[in-house]
């Protein structure tokens, strides 16, 4: 009797060893967590530019903010699209995932609209850029402030490659003030395999 317990005895623990070796390899491997991760700007962060349609060249365009509201906008009154973009510049971790950018606008201008571009381009080229989104604040939706957005994007972020940013172009009246930029964010994922490559610069 004492020979068949020890015998379970053994038995039991040469399963308990078995187990111990064969459970991490049938292991399923962890998949990688989802992130989500947002990069937010104020306006003041945006540098003014010439426009395509000008094709000038020369000293920026004046940038001013709004009252207290630091809502910032391009002091030249009576623009159409394309005259002039305030231009941000996305710094997004590499291998992120663009799925929606929103903007903050204030539009009192009955007329017109702020017209809102996501582009990219080769980091060493000096192309014009691809356009990869867009949204513009409501025409004749004007008297109050907007939040707008591009939404159901899915850009992959190469920095090794490519630099992205976002083009804002005011359609304003004779009182530029009318329309201007409060802030931006831009959401996205990472699956945790990302490179921690960073170009900065347009």
């Amino acid at each position: 009797m004492k020979t068949y317990r020890i015998l379970n005895l053994l038995l039991l623990v040469l399963l308990l060893m078995v187990l111990v070796m064969v459970s991490p390899a049938q292991s399923a491997p962890a998949a990688p967590n989802v992130l989500t991760g947002y990069y937010n700007m104020m306006g003041f962060e945006g540098v003014s530019t010439w426009g395509t349609h000008l094709g000038a060249n020369g000293p920026r365009p004046p940038v001013n903010d709004y009252g207290t509201t630091h809502c910032q906008y391009i002091n030249v009154p009576l623009t159409t699209v394309g005259d002039y973009y305030m231009r941000f510049a996305l710094k997004l971790p590499n291998g992120a995932n663009i799925n929606k950018v929103s903007m903050r606008i204030a539009d009192f201008h009955s007329g017109g609209s702020m017209w809102v571009y996501l582009r990219s381009r080769p980091w060493n080229s000096r192309d014009f850029g691809d356009t990869l989104g867009l949204a513009l604040t409501p025409v004749g939706g004007a008297g109050s402030d907007h939040l707008i957005h591009m939404e159901n994007l899915d850009i992959d972020v190469n920095n090794a490659t490519t630099q992205y940013w976002i083009d804002m172009s005011p359609q304003n009246s004779a009182d530029p003030g009318q329309l201007c930029v409060y802030s931006l964010q831009v959401q996205y994922t990472t699956d945790g395999t990302m490179l921690p490559l960073l170009r900065a610069g347009n």
